[in-house]
């Protein structure tokens, strides 16, 4: 899957969020997608995933990584616009669960 793109969403207790957009075969004809929010550690060279958006199981969900119990809801959307429009509104909300959860 190529990466279209990524954004700065903010900071939250000291960590950079992002906001990644990917898809294939091209951002003009998108037939599948990963819209995904993280940061970066640098003392550990990790990227932590807290929630993101995508096809990967044949049909569009919500991977909630920020939850203990990591749910994968299925979404009434069709574009990656829709999950990236959903996942900036929503980002410091999901940033906050996500530090709650696994502090």
């Amino acid at each position: 899957m190529d990466r279209f793109y990524t954004t700065r969403l903010g900071s939250y207790q000291g960590h950079v969020y992002q906001l990644t957009v990917a898809g294939e075969p091209s951002i003009n004809d998108v037939q599948s997608f990963a819209v995904t929010i993280h940061y970066y550690v640098p003392e550990t060279d990790e990227t932590i995933e807290i929630a993101r958006i995508d096809t990967s199981h044949g049909f569009v969900h919500f991977d909630r990584l920020y939850r203990a119990d990591q749910p994968k809801d299925p979404l009434d959307m069709e574009t990656p616009w829709e999950a990236e429009e959903h996942l900036r509104e929503h980002w410091h909300q999901y940033a906050v669960s996500y530090a709650r959860n696994h502090g």
